[in-house]
């Protein structure tokens, strides 16, 4: 399967790129996020940081609250991946 990308703030520096293209085995979420932990391994690193929800995703336009690691992917869908930002 090949899906498209979106990487802002810390994930687009680990990747070294702020769109790619990512194939993997499986149709899930959590296929893609081992594919993209094998690639771009301080990906791995930040999705690991600091408490539960230190990113999210948005499939399709639409946030995944809270994302879901079973949930299909299609080919052709677009995944973006932000850093969560809090602030007062």
């Amino acid at each position: 399967m090949e899906i498209d990308l979106r990487l802002y703030g810390g994930f687009a520096v680990a990747a070294g790129t702020e769109r790619a293209r990512l194939e993997f085995k499986g149709d899930t979420l959590e296929d893609a996020l081992v594919e993209m932990r094998r690639r771009w391994p301080r990906i791995g690193e930040l999705l690991d940081g600091p408490g539960e929800g230190s990113a999210i995703f948005v499939l399709n336009g639409k946030a995944l609250e809270p994302p879901d690691m079973r949930k299909k992917l299609n080919t052709g869908d677009v995944l973006s991946i932000m850093p969560f930002v809090a602030g007062g």
